[in-house]
């Protein structure tokens, strides 16, 4: 019984320890990169290509506050003229949400003359706002990116929740550079 449980206990934490990660990089592109080389940051300007909408602004403000946390957890400092540039990229693009038909939920149609037809097709059933935001980090003396990662999320309606996913985000971003 005891080999059991092992059995058991090593086959789940195996799982878990195994699950993926929402953060996408380049394959061992980073492999050498060390966040702690580096003692300074500070972030590249960001072009905003849509103006007219206010949610672009505190996004970014947000995203350039968590980023900031997250830096100065590692032992990081924002200066004027830092060893790290950071760039943040932000998109947002409306989505539509769709399911396929089925005989089961959708009936035939009358076409006349004793006639039914059906077929299978795609119907939209909503939209959604998906963001991605890619983090690069610079190397300011090569001026070379060091670190490139993104996450793609559904970005939530209320905006009390939009704070909640940015900071989700940014946190498995710098998990992600910080599982070596």
């Amino acid at each position: 019984m005891n080999a059991y449980k092992l059995i058991l206990g090593s086959f789940l934490l195996l799982a878990f320890s195994c699950t993926s990660s929402l953060v996408t990089i380049e394959d061992n592109a980073y492999q050498d990169f060390e966040l702690s080389n580096y003692k300074s940051f500070d972030f590249l300007e960001i072009d905003n290509t849509n103006p007219e909408n206010p949610n672009f602004e505190k996004a970014i403000a947000l995203l350039m506050k968590d980023v900031e946390e997250e830096m100065v957890k590692r032992g990081l400092q924002k200066s004027s003229n830092p060893d790290l540039k950071v760039n943040l990229g932000l998109v947002v693009e409306e989505k539509v949400q769709t399911r396929t038909t089925s005989l089961a939920t959708d009936p035939f149609m009358y076409t006349g003359q004793r006639r039914y037809t059906w077929q299978s097709q795609e119907v939209p059933v909503n939209t959604y706002k998906e963001g991605s935001l890619t983090l690069h980090l610079v190397d300011s003396k090569s001026n070379q990116a060091v670190w490139v990662g993104s996450i793609d999320r559904v970005v939530p309606k209320k905006d009390e929740k939009k704070a909640e996913a940015i900071d989700f985000a940014v946190t498995e971003l710098f998990n992600e550079i910080d599982k070596k």
